[in-house]
């Protein structure tokens, strides 16, 4: 009778770029030759991918920024966990819009000296004590607030706000693809050197109990996977040390 397949085979390349060649698998929009160029750039920041420090904003900036791409594997999840009717306690929502700013929410976001500045045109009194909740107040029953230089700068924020939420989803996709190679990517060496050391069976360990049941449909999909099983999922893996001693005296 043939073996059952090994959670960890041996091979001649890193751990790291088995996991990266099958997770990047599932990644549409970067191609092959791109990411062997990915890969190389990991390669050279060391630490088999854990340095992080060393390749994110770089290959984020040159290869994902401002690209149509997206990650299977996250979309999948979704969808499991929606039809599930629960998600993960650390999921992330690459889709879940930023909360609106109220209109005083965006005004306390400007300088007390430009708030000021704004009311001494128009000739509002104030005590010099005043603090800004009390200036914003003001400001907002003013006339001609919405043609001033203070307005012009609330507008000006939303421009920028609403260019970095347009960058939001991108960016934590790729946040989320990244460290779930590296953390995967880990996971097997520890698998690995266990195994060498004897170690035959593993424990869960998880961040949150109420997480099991999507921990164990992961495992049920992929019997092999290690942690992490979905994205920013941080589960470990827990070698049993099992005694081996005959108890003969």
């Amino acid at each position: 009778m043939a073996a059952p397949p090994a959670l960890y085979v041996q091979d001649t390349t890193s751990s790291y770029e088995r996991v990266f060649n099958r997770v990047m698998e599932s990644v549409v929009g970067i191609s092959d030759a791109e990411a062997a160029e990915i890969l190389a750039i990991v390669k050279r920041s060391g630490s088999d991918g854990l340095n992080m420090a060393g390749y994110f904003e770089q290959v984020y900036s040159r290869y994902f920024k401002g690209r149509d791409w997206t990650w299977t594997e996250y979309d999948d999840w979704a969808a499991i966990f929606a039809e599930m009717g629960a998600f993960p306690s650390h999921w992330t929502d690459i889709d879940q819009p930023q909360k609106a700013k109220t209109r005083t929410e965006e005004l306390l976001g400007q300088r007390l000296s430009d708030i000021r500045a704004f009311l001494d045109a128009q000739g509002v009194a104030y005590s010099p004590r005043t603090g800004k909740v009390q200036l914003v107040a003001l400001a907002e029953h003013t006339a001609g607030l919405e043609d001033s230089a203070l307005w012009h700068a609330v507008l000006a924020r939303r421009r920028h706000d609403a260019a970095l939420a347009v960058e939001r989803r991108p960016r934590l996709l790729y946040d989320l693809l990244m460290r779930t190679i590296a953390y995967r990517a880990k996971s097997e060496r520890d698998v690995e050197r266990a195994k060498a050391a004897g170690v035959k069976r593993f424990d869960l360990m998880l961040a949150i109990e109420a997480d099991r049941p999507f921990v164990e449909v992961a495992r049920k999909r992929s019997p092999s996977a290690v942690p992490p099983f979905y994205p920013n999922d941080f589960t470990l893996l827990r070698p049993i040390i099992e005694n081996t001693e005959s108890g003969a005296r």
